[in-house]
């Protein structure tokens, strides 16, 4: 196949993809973004209310911190698991360096917000994992070098001479014989090639894929369509010469899904760079399966091309593109997002609370009818308060009666809210924002309805691991294999290790842990809490040696309670515990049990912990007896003091009443 049949292969394949993307989801993206940013609708009406509900924010906002926590809290949310016995070591090695190349090489964190929010609010999230070189030119400058210097500084291939000046003058060797020594200053300039790993979250008009593609995988086309400029693009590589011919085209940035990402005064313009060497290029890296060495077979290849310019081919062994969408459909690529299900809930509450508020406004600013020449209009259109409207006529103004919507449109409301909750799972009990839901509802109704709600949350991070996660994650291996042929030091497990990827292979499974990340936090931590009492019970029992808990699986356990208290580093609390410890640990568990010297003084010392509890148990049965009797005591004496003063105050009130009764009477004498 030559250049030019590629050419019309590659072009035909951008515009059928292109057309698909227009076709089937650059709409429905453009609405779901703008509803997100609860941008108006366009049918606003002057002098009515123009609010528009969240309802799209609020399911997006409310489901990122729980599937944030899931991948981004632990220290390892994907593992590499070995295939056989042999390789564990390696397949902690390939996890911690796989992770470090995610997390703290590319921002991780920062790429799976992005990517994650992306597919709730637009369909899909797509991550881009690479091999990425580039060449970098610094300027040195040397003077005063000698001839051997000059020699050695040139036989270096990176460098290039920029300009020179030579200078001469006469000398005497050591024999007193006049020379002439020669001496150079030089400027030169230094390429140095430099090359990573490198992993992005493409904005969703970037990608472009075949309409026949169910998924990236069986895809025949896709491609990444982006703004390069032509400094960056001769950086990659490039030919200078081809990069200066090829147009200045833009029409990525006017494409509805980024004009709606922006606000008016961000969006792009025509003026053209005043540098050319800045001007953007619109760029188009294909990945197509096509037949151009013409043996009958197909194979992968990347094809960068622009301009009608194919500025490299070559064949390839991976596609770099990995998706998440958090509701799949079935044998489509495009399923829906987040933001797709609770559009229409948004729409309607919004014509619902604009109804309100224009009653409101009526309301409280009602509209009157005036008999026309009865009463001053400046005056009724002035309205300010204590002002006065002069009247002719004393019903010159008639109230105009405007109905009450808000008892009606209130339930309605919460209807509509009910059903987002059903849809999305996003509950304001699911995040904690209903106080009054504790009130007349019992525990087992709240449990069962929380967990109801986050396990859809849990079902679309269960997705996002299983697809693109995953895919992600074996894309960086891959790479690491095939292109860090350098050994390398990087800190791992709170200790700085050698690592050479390229003694390493793919054949390791990807194992991403969702399962404890979701969840109420406190019932995880009372599993957790019940599983290390039961493993802390066998280790007692039966020491390190048993069959069923290890010193190093009650380790993980800690750390686990450790992660969903909220510390990422677990290392902080407790140290690694490698396959070589635990099986010594485990070994001098069975010799402390065997050695009868040691078990004795360990039964004795059980014996008279038990002595001693029950000592303990029986002081404190006394000490409780005797406080117990002392409360009685005390009791019974108050009483009788009160049954005392009680007899006194009935003495006291009885010759009271006798002496008044006397001195009404005049009977002077008080009876004994």
């Amino acid at each position: 196949m030559n250049e030019n049949k590629l050419k019309t292969i590659v072009q035909a394949e951008l515009d059928s993809a292109i057309g698909y993307i227009e076709s089937e989801t650059t709409t429905e993206r453009r609405k779901s973004l703008e509803a997100y940013l609860r941008r108006p609708y366009g049918t606003e009406v002057e002098g009515r209310s123009t609010i528009v509900t969240g309802e799209v924010a609020e399911a997006v906002d409310g489901a990122m911190p729980h599937l944030m926590r899931i991948f981004a809290s632990s220290e390892n949310a994907v593992k590499f698991e070995a295939r056989n016995p042999q390789g564990v070591q390696i397949a902690e090695q390939i996890t911690d360096y796989c992770n470090w190349v995610f997390y703290t090489q590319n921002e991780g964190f920062d790429i799976l917000h992005e990517t994650m929010k992306t597919a709730l609010t637009q369909k899909v999230g797509i991550f881009k994992a690479y091999y990425e070189e580039k060449e970098h030119a610094n300027t040195e400058t040397y003077e005063s070098l000698t001839e051997e210097e000059m020699t050695m500084l040139l036989a270096d291939e990176t460098r290039e001479v920029v300009s020179q000046e030579i200078t001469e003058e006469i000398i005497q060797n050591e024999l007193g014989e006049a020379i002439t020594k020669r001496n150079f200053a030089v400027e030169v300039r230094k390429k140095t090639t430099t090359g990573k790993i490198v992993v992005e979250s493409l904005p969703p008009e970037e990608f472009l894929i075949s309409k026949k593609g169910k998924t990236i995988a069986d895809s025949p086309f896709c491609a990444h369509r982006k703004l390069i400029t032509r400094t960056d693009l001769v950086a990659l590589g490039f030919d200078p010469e081809v990069v200066e011919t090829l147009p200045a085209y833009d029409e990525l940035s006017y494409t509805p899904e980024r004009v709606s990402r922006f606000s008016e005064g961000e969006q792009p313009n025509d003026m053209e760079s005043l540098d050319k060497s800045m001007e953007e290029i619109e760029v188009f890296e294909c990945y197509l399966f096509t037949d151009f060495n013409d043996d009958g077979i197909a194979e992968r290849r990347k094809v960068v091309y622009s301009g009608n310019e194919i500025l490299s081919n070559e064949e390839i062994d991976f596609n770099p593109f990995h998706s998440i969408c958090p509701y799949p459909l079935p044998h489509k690529f495009f399923g829906q997002s987040l933001a797709d299900r609770s559009m229409d809930i948004q729409e309607q509450k919004t014509a619902i609370t604009r109804a309100i508020l224009d009653s409101l406004y009526l309301s409280l600013a009602p509209r009157v009818g005036v008999v026309e020449g009865q009463a001053n209009l400046d005056d009724l259109l002035n309205v300010t308060a204590g002002g006065v409207v002069r009247l002719k006529n004393p019903n010159a103004i008639v109230p105009m009666t405007v109905p009450q919507l808000a008892n009606q449109a209130f339930p309605m409301l919460e209807y509509l809210d009910a059903v987002q909750g059903k849809r999305t799972g996003i509950t304001d009990a699911m995040q904690g924002l209903a106080p009054d839901v504790l009130q007349n509802v019992t525990a087992a109704a709240i449990a069962a309805s929380t967990n109801a709600a986050t396990g859809k949350i849990e079902l679309i991070a269960r997705i996002f691991a299983e697809t693109g996660i995953k895919s992600l994650f074996k894309g960086i291996l891959h790479l690491a294999c095939k292109y860090d042929s350098k050994p390398q030091i990087i800190r791992m497990r709170g200790k700085y290790i050698n690592v050479d990827p390229s003694l390493w292979d793919t054949q390791y499974d990807v194992i991403v842990n969702v399962g404890l990340g979701t969840g109420d936090q406190k019932q995880q931590m009372s599993i957790l809490q019940m599983v290390m009492q039961k493993q802390e019970e066998i280790l007692k029992m039966f020491g390190p040696n048993n069959p069923l808990v290890s010193v190093g699986q009650y380790r993980e356990t800690l750390a686990k309670f450790i992660e969903t208290s909220g510390f990422k580093d677990t290392k902080q609390f407790f140290r690694e515990i490698t396959p070589e410890q635990d099986q010594i640990l485990a070994q001098q568990g069975q010799q402390k049990k065997q050695d009868p010297v040691l078990t004795a003084a360990m039964q004795q010392a059980q014996a008279q912990i038990a002595i001693d509890k029950q000592k303990a148990e029986a002081d404190i049965a006394i000490k409780q007896r005797k406080m117990e009797a002392d409360i009685q005591l005390q009791r019974e004496k108050m009483m009788q003091e009160l049954e005392l003063k009680k007899q006194e105050f009935l003495a006291e009130a009885q010759i009271k009443a006798t002496k008044v009764a006397n001195d009404m009477t005049g009977n002077t004498e008080i009876p004994n």
